[in-house]
């Protein structure tokens, strides 16, 4: 799995933020930000996440790669409500033995729009979420001449949050694209695991029908 550099990353990402956020005119809006229906949303993306283990010893800080994906209902002109995934990937170790590292969200998720629908100000939002975190570490052996399999892994499970900054173009009547910055949290209390943290820098995609 490739590894990111996260201030590589999120510099450019915050000044993008700022850049969009300034810019926001009623001719920025391209597409006016309706939303009565449903939503999908894809995001894909760097972060850097950290692990406390049981023995209180927080792991290293580490780059990864962020897939996330939501499914949602509008409630109004200005909130939106649904289910939000979102994980955190990162391997390490010397062939043949890799081990892989991953932290997981699912959430019941609100999201808040909170500018004018029809200026540019439409495309903010803030999402924020609670719901059931995992984490996993998995050993894998890798061989060239055998198929890779899935490794022996240990799981633990435990309550996870999320907040969500973002902004999206609407660049037709009903896709979007934009950027996001989140903060997810994971609190395990597990016999390996005590919690956990991840910070997304993601690329987002929406379809609105």
């Amino acid at each position: 799995m490739q590894r990111f550099s996260f201030l590589r990353t999120i510099v450019p990402a915050a000044l993008a933020v700022v850049v969009v956020l300034a810019a926001a005119t009623p001719s920025a809006a391209l597409h006016p930000h309706e939303r009565d229906g449903w939503i999908l949303g894809l995001s894909y993306g760097t972060a850097r996440g950290d692990v406390t283990v049981s023995t209180g010893l927080e792991e290293s800080t580490q780059d990864g790669v962020s897939p996330q994906i939501r499914l949602g209902h509008s409630l109004g002109r200005h909130f939106s409500f649904g289910a939000s995934y979102a994980g955190w990937m990162f391997e390490e170790g010397d062939l043949p033995i890799k081990y892989r590292l991953s932290l997981q969200n699912i959430l019941g998720a609100l999201t808040w729009y909170p500018g004018d629908p029809a200026t540019g100000l439409g495309g903010f939002y803030v999402r924020g979420g609670v719901g059931l975190a995992w984490t996993r570490i998995t050993a894998v052996e890798i061989s060239d001449e055998e198929e890779q399999g899935h490794g022996e892994h240990l799981q633990e499970s435990g309550l996870g949050g999320e907040l969500t900054l973002g902004y999206e173009f609407r660049i037709t009547h009903n896709a979007a694209v934009g950027l996001s910055v989140g903060a997810h949290g994971l609190d395990i209390g597990g016999d390996i695991f005590t919690k956990a943290s991840f910070f997304p820098v993601a690329f987002t995609g929406a379809w609105y029908w």
